[in-house]
């Protein structure tokens, strides 16, 4: 069985609330279809008088879509946690020298997601 590690909660809620808000007047309703849920979803999850929470599967997308690294040690560039993931979980890319000089930064990096296998 795959145990999938704990999800922070707060860093979920911190980084919809940015998307939301960095979205402008419409921000729920474009920040659902990126998630895969309904504008209704977003609203009940981000009021403060609805008992409504995020779902961890939710707070996993949210995370994945909207968390950057400041800075890649592979890269030294912005990068999306969704690429960050999809770089450490890859097979070695044994056709290009900088797509191995990057996987192998990746396999080593702190930002590496936990559970991606080498």
């Amino acid at each position: 069985m795959d145990a999938k590690p704990p999800i922070d909660m707060a860093l979920a809620m911190r980084l919809l609330t940015e998307a939301v808000n960095a979205a402008g007047k419409k921000g729920k309703a474009a920040v659902a279809p990126r998630l895969g849920v309904g504008r209704s979803y977003i609203s009940r999850v981000l009021s403060p008088n609805d008992p409504c929470v995020l779902s961890e599967a939710v707070a996993r997308k949210v995370i994945d879509r909207f968390h950057v690294i400041p800075e890649c040690p592979a890269t030294l560039q912005q990068q999306p946690r969704s690429e960050c993931v999809r770089l450490a979980r890859a097979p070695a890319p044994t056709h290009n020298p900088l797509s191995m000089r990057i996987w192998k930064t990746c396999q080593n990096c702190p930002n590496r997601p936990e559970g991606a296998e080498s």
